[in-house]
């Protein structure tokens, strides 16, 4: 503010300048009268410095909205954030997240599976190298086992969440879909 004042004081001594220079004598009384300001100490440059530290303007309601809670894009969000991928087990009855397993059958699956280690712990040994690959057999399971792997038998029957192929989904799957045509359109 200080500064466009001091800007329009030097514009005005220009002008008066350029009028009683320039311009005749005679017409001097048609101009307006030149203004001799006297340069206080008021107006002075550092006369706002008290002000140097204070806001002189408003800020608009977005950017105090962006302050106080934040952008979700730029990652400064501060609420807290409804998460949508929360699904029911409905075997087990509990929440879990999409692509996490629910606590109780992930339970399961890690007590199976130190039961599988503790079995092929027993089968290497101790201070022994695993140097072959391991097929998991259970109760009243058969299969034919080339030499290049080791057997681990366990004695109790395969649980229906542990696929033979873990790459599968299920243990018995049957696909018996047909492609079914719409029929009564006209």
């Amino acid at each position: 503010m200080n500064v466009i004042r001091s800007i329009g004081i030097r514009l005005d001594q220009c002008i008066d300048t350029l009028v009683f220079r320039f311009l005749q004598p005679q017409l001097i009384p048609l101009c307006a009268a030149p203004a001799n300001r006297q340069v206080n100490d008021m107006d002075n440059w550092l006369n706002p410095s008290i002000l140097w530290n204070t806001p002189r303007r408003r800020r608009n309601v977005e950017a105090r909205n962006s302050r106080r809670i934040g952008h979700l894009e730029w990652g400064t969000y501060k609420l807290p954030r409804l998460n949508k991928n929360i699904r029911v087990d409905h075997k087990t009855g509990e929440y879990f997240e999409l692509g996490k397993l629910a606590p109780l059958t992930y339970k399961k699956i890690m007590e199976e599976t130190k039961l599988i280690q503790e079995k092929m712990a027993e089968s290497f040994g101790t201070g022994k190298p695993k140097d072959k690959d391991v097929v998991v057999l259970y109760k009243g399971e058969e299969r034919q086992v080339p030499d290049s792997y080791r057997v681990v038998e366990v004695e109790h029957e395969r649980p229906a969440f542990f696929s033979e192929n873990l790459l599968q989904k299920n243990k018995n799957v049957t696909t018996t879909s047909q492609t079914v045509k719409p029929s009564g359109l006209v």
